[in-house]
């Protein structure tokens, strides 16, 4: 999901006390139609732009794969657009979440936020993204605990996969594959084509 410029134009935040950062809790506890198009990000209420149809195609064929994947292998779940903390004041919402082994059994699937990082952060990125704000996301995702961030971008042809202190470019015939889930292994042109039925 991408993020725009911070404004709160469209949301009513009279009541807030604009003195002291919001917590992930106070921000949980309003969750309504008004603030559900929006991410906290340092104690402030960022608004997540819509998703173009191709965002929201390549986010969903991608985790079909992934629950694919899954159904053969069951040693975790995804979920697509699901709230996570990852601190006090952090609350962000990746295009899709994986979750693995007892992580992902201690998910309430009736409570938001889910309480940690996912293990892998998957966003698809859309042409108004700023690098630096991309950077400045998978920053946040790997300090809250996760082990690695995909960045799939179709309009470049291309996928990243951030660690802690390393990067990989991945291109055409490039396999996409992860420590984390044995045996996944899709090259990036299968990916971002989305033909998945050749899978």
């Amino acid at each position: 999901m991408s993020t725009s410029t911070l404004s709160t134009s469209s949301l009513d935040t009279s009541t807030l006390d604009t003195t002291t950062l919001m917590t992930v809790e106070q921000f949980a506890q309003m969750h309504t139609a008004e603030t559900e198009d929006y991410e906290l990000v340092e104690g402030e209420l960022v608004p997540l732009s819509s998703a173009t149809p191709l965002h929201a195609r390549i986010r969903d064929l991608f985790g079909d794969l992934i629950r694919s994947y899954f159904r053969r292998n069951p040693i975790g779940e995804a979920f697509a657009e699901v709230d996570c903390r990852l601190s006090d004041h952090t609350d962000r919402r990746p295009d899709l979440s994986i979750f693995l082994a007892d992580r992902a059994k201690q998910i309430d699937l009736n409570r938001i936020p889910v309480p940690f990082a996912p293990d892998i952060a998957v966003e698809v990125l859309s042409p108004p993204e700023a690098a630096v704000a991309v950077n400045r996301k998978a920053l946040e995702y790997l300090a809250a605990g996760s082990k690695e961030v995909w960045l799939l971008d179709d309009i470049n042809g291309e996928i990243f996969v951030q660690t802690d202190g390393h990067m990989r470019l991945l291109r055409g015939k490039d396999l996409l594959e992860s420590p984390l889930l044995p045996g996944f292994s899709h090259a990036v042109d299968e990916i971002l084509l989305a033909d998945y039925a050749k899978l």
